[in-house]
């Protein structure tokens, strides 16, 4: 296993390649830092007071990976491909696999997180309202970063592409299939949802029945965007993991080959951590509005913006207003 791979560990990457790749890497950390920040703002400071969930709280963790990916490990693959194209000497290359391998894992288990948070809230609505709190998504987040920071010591021990293909076969997978099962499910119980929502539509317009409808509605759209991520993640990590398979047991590839397949590989992984809030603000309205609010792409409440325009035009210049 993998004597391509170790084989071409002294031969150089091709210099445009090293260029190329600390291009795109600072590119997708231009992208990556803001978009994760202003997720985790918007939830810190849910200008809505509507944010604050389970499924928000596995969102921040999440958005906290990406984060890693674009301060830590992005701007160190800018410096040390950069240094590879002007062929200089390349020294702690273990910081970039370490964050590389944190925030890997830790996308992975807020993803299964994540997917399980959604299929209770769908599959079992009243018991996910009633014992499932922002405290339990805590301890669960809690224990996702402990196993993120301690399982990727075992690459220091076993070297890069041994553990990326150990990763690849466990994590990669596993999560795989869990989306296949719960995708199942998901689609069981929105039809089930579906029906009985028109049932309700048919009989009567109460307001508790019109809250249902509301409840439902917002968890279908909170689940379609989670697919939405989901899907992000298998198409930017499949293709990352077959490359890997690739590198660690293709015996008739050359070190040419080798070394591009190791850039794209990273790529493709980075580029999920940059897309990922594009899909909260396209998908989830609470999530957009409490962008809006924060970026002050928004013009004054229109509640108080007629109010406080009819007293500017009321009041005559040099007197003082003193209206109660």
């Amino acid at each position: 296993m993998a004597v391509v791979a170790n084989s071409c560990q002294g031969v150089p990457a091709p210099t445009a390649l090293s260029f190329i790749t600390a291009s795109l890497s600072l590119f997708l950390a231009i992208i990556t830092v803001p978009g994760n920040f202003l997720v985790c703002l918007a939830v810190f400071k849910d200008p809505y007071k509507r944010l604050r969930s389970p499924f928000t709280f596995f969102v921040v963790s999440l958005a906290v990976s990406d984060l890693i990916v674009g301060m830590v490990t992005e701007p160190i693959s800018v410096w040390l491909h950069f240094r590879e194209g002007f062929s200089l000497e390349i020294n702690h290359i273990w910081l970039i696999h370490m964050s590389y391998f944190i925030s890997c894992t830790a996308s992975v288990l807020n993803l299964a997180a994540l997917t399980a948070d959604r299929f209770t809230a769908i599959t079992y609505p009243l018991q996910y309202r009633a014992r499932f709190g922002t405290k339990r998504a805590a301890v669960i987040a809690a224990l996702i970063w402990f196993l993120s920071c301690s399982l990727p010591f075992v690459y220091l021990e076993v070297g890069y592409l041994l553990y990326a293909f150990v990763f690849a076969n466990t994590a990669i997978a596993l999560t795989f299939i869990i989306f296949l099962v719960t995708y199942v499910g998901f689609l069981r119980s929105m039809r089930a949802q579906v029906s009985e929502l028109e049932m309700v539509r048919d009989s009567s317009q109460t307001e508790e029945n019109r809250a249902r409808r509301r409840t439902a509605a917002n968890e279908r759209n909170v689940t379609k965007a989670f697919m939405l991520m989901l899907g992000l993640f298998l198409c930017c990590y499949t293709p990352s993991c077959v490359m890997i398979y690739v590198m660690n047991l293709c015996s008739s590839c050359s070190c040419y080959a080798i070394h591009i397949l190791r850039d794209l590989q990273f790529l493709f992984v980075l580029g999920s951590s940059a897309l990922n809030p594009f899909l909260y603000a396209w998908r989830l309205p609470n999530f957009r509005k409490a962008f809006v609010r924060i970026l002050r792409w928004r013009k004054v409440n229109e509640e108080t913006a007629p109010a406080n325009t009819l007293e500017s035009a009321g009041r005559v210049p040099g007197t003082v207003d003193r209206s109660p």
